[in-house]
């Protein structure tokens, strides 16, 4: 089989989903150039547009869509058994995920470009004699395309999840879970390094200064995104070629890495819960008194609280013991 008649395959197939996304995001384009009309002020100013202005609605769609299309990639497969005639094909599978892949990242490219040029192209019919349309292309471009990278690596992160976790409904609230809990992970991080500093952890976040549309913020924005998606690309295309249809319908998809991804995990909520924002809001609920910051040994007693407890439904999630109480205890359980 052909790669062209692998990807004509894989488009009749997807198409069902991929259109749609091309429709919402260049229609997003179209509500936002509307809602943008209605506030001049907000669309024109004497230094120009500018696209960091522009309605955060292009960028929540934009975020919903890049999660969700990311997520279906693998998942859809699973839940339809897709992949058992997928797998059987006369083509290695590495080809077939470089494929997909390719599939789902160009169609949400091609969305995210339309939706931009709408927007722009019904911002350029405007006229207003009082008001400025002067665009700061070199700016914007730096802008949009940070912008678009950072979407297609989060992209590439919930695609892993998809191919990672085989049950559909853990699978979503997974991924749920763990996207809308990045940016307290990342505060629980700088909170950490700044207390082993000694210093404050607004002034070690390098992301207070980061401005996009500048070439310094730019550039580190880029390479943290291609950093990210590469190592979500290699990692999934390795999961992707050992990927067992034996283990179809387990939570977890690869036995035998079940302690490492057992151990992250509670590596990665004990960061987020306990030492973030989010740890404080918990400790004000169950104190009923606000503090602007919280000592350090609660945090401590949290995190090993938070990290007893995912241990344990981890295990129960993981392992499906006989009995529920036996993946609270300190034993081995059986790695069925």
């Amino acid at each position: 089989m052909t790669t062209t008649t692998l990807r004509q395959l894989l488009w009749r197939h997807y198409r069902g989903m991929l259109l749609p996304v091309l429709v919402i995001m260049g229609l997003t384009g179209l509500k936002a150039a509307t809602n943008m009309t209605q506030n001049s002020g907000k669309l024109f100013n004497n230094a120009g547009y500018i696209a960091s202005d522009s309605d955060l609605l292009m960028l929540a769609v934009s975020v919903v869509i890049a999660i969700i299309l990311g997520w279906l990639m693998f998942t859809w497969d699973n839940y339809t058994a897709f992949n058992h005639y997928l797998l059987a094909l006369p083509v290695t599978r590495r080809r077939i995920y470089r494929v997909k892949v390719g599939l789902f990242t160009g169609m949400f490219i091609g969305s995210y470009v339309l939706m931009q040029a709408v927007f722009l192209g019904l911002l350029a019919l405007i006229k207003r004699s009082d008001a400025i349309y002067n665009l700061n292309w070199g700016a914007d471009l730096r802008y949009l395309i940070s912008q678009l990278v950072c979407l297609v690596a989060a992209m590439s992160i919930s695609a892993a999840w998809g191919l990672w976790l085989g049950q559909t409904v853990g699978s979503a609230i997974t991924t749920f879970i763990f996207m809308c809990s990045l940016p307290f992970a990342f505060d629980g991080l700088m909170n950490i390094v700044a207390y082993l500093t000694g210093q404050k952890p607004w002034s070690i976040n390098p992301l207070n200064e980061l401005d996009q549309s500048t070439w310094l913020g730019f550039s580190v924005l880029i390479a943290g995104s291609l950093v990210i998606w590469l190592g979500c690309t290699y990692l999934n295309r390795w999961a992707f070629d050992h990927l067992s249809l034996e283990s179809t319908g387990d939570y977890f998809l690869f036995p035998k890495l079940r302690p490492i991804f057992l151990w992250s995990v509670i590596a990665y909520l004990t960061v987020a819960v306990s030492f973030s924002s989010f740890g404080m809001l918990l400790v004000e609920i169950v104190t009923n008194h606000y503090n602007q910051t919280i000592p350090w040994y609660q945090s401590v007693i949290m995190a090993m609280l938070v990290a007893y407890l995912t241990w344990s439904i981890g295990r129960w999630i993981l392992y499906r013991p006989d009995k529920i109480r036996n993946a609270f205890k300190f034993k081995r359980l059986d790695n069925h």
